[in-house]
Parts: structure tokens; sequence; C-alpha cells
């Protein structure tokens, strides 16, 4: 091989191992970014299912309803108030309870940043008090 051709082989593998490396750090960043949104993922869902699992076990449960009033609904503030005390949220996760606009119950909006984003990650479910048999009937209420 003559230096011109050596030169140009190391110009070639120079460039084909930078481009190389750029894919594999590209690559890799994308990895750490699935991870971590996985990880977020999987932190809300834990919240959304803490949560259930607090409403299903009744425990104190009636104080979250609105006070006299025939309609079962929830009390925004005390169901705010409760959920604060009994989910323990991540530094970088946040809930809000907002009242459905149907009055069918109240949402539960669980959102954490994701680095890079405009938009956080988002779990939204509606709880109302009747699936956690909190509602009694006419007649139970006599």
């Amino acid at each position: 091989m003559t230096l011109a051709e050596v030169l140009i082989s190391s110009v070639v593998l120079a460039s084909s191992s930078s481009a190389a490396l750029g894919v594999w750090s590209q690559a890799v960043g994308e990895m750490n970014r699935a991870k971590q949104l996985e990880d977020h993922s999987l932190q809300l869902e834990t919240l959304r299912i803490s949560t259930h699992r607090w409403l299903e076990s009744g425990v104190s449960s009636t104080h979250l309803l609105e006070p006299m009033t025939d309609e079962c609904r929830f009390a925004g503030v005390a169901l705010d108030a409760a959920a604060s005390e009994r989910l323990v949220l991540g530094s970088d996760t946040s809930s809000r309870w907002t009242p459905d606009p149907r009055g069918l119950g109240h949402w539960l909006e669980l959102t954490a940043p994701i680095d890079d984003e405009t938009s956080p990650l988002m779990r939204r479910q509606l709880f109302t008090p009747a699936a956690y048999g909190l509602c009694q009937s006419e007649e139970a209420r006599r």
C-alpha cells in the first residue's frame, strides 16, 4: 500500500468509527429515555392502584362524601386531603382531583415530568363513590 492509500483508509476508518459511535451514543440515550418513561409509568400506575385499594378498603371513607345531601358525591376537599395523607408521591410526581363536569365522580390526574419533553406523562382515572360501595340506598339510611 502506498502512503496515499494508507491515509485515505485511515480517514475512512476514522469517519466510519465516528459515525458508529454517534449511532451508539444515540441508541444509549434512547434506551435511557425509554427506561425513564417506563419507571415513571410504573410509578403512576402504582399510585393509581394504591388509590383504588385505599378507597376499596372503606376505612373511614364515609367522611369523604358530601354531607347533608341526598346525592352520593365525593367532597372534593376531603378527598384531596385524605389522599394526600395516604398516598406517597415521588418528588417529581403530582396529583390533582377534579370533579367530573357531569357529576359522576372525581378525576384523579397523576403527572410526572419527562426530561426533554414539553408535556408530562399523565395517568387519569374517574373515581366514583358508588363504585366503592360508599353510597347507601334510601332503605339502608332509614
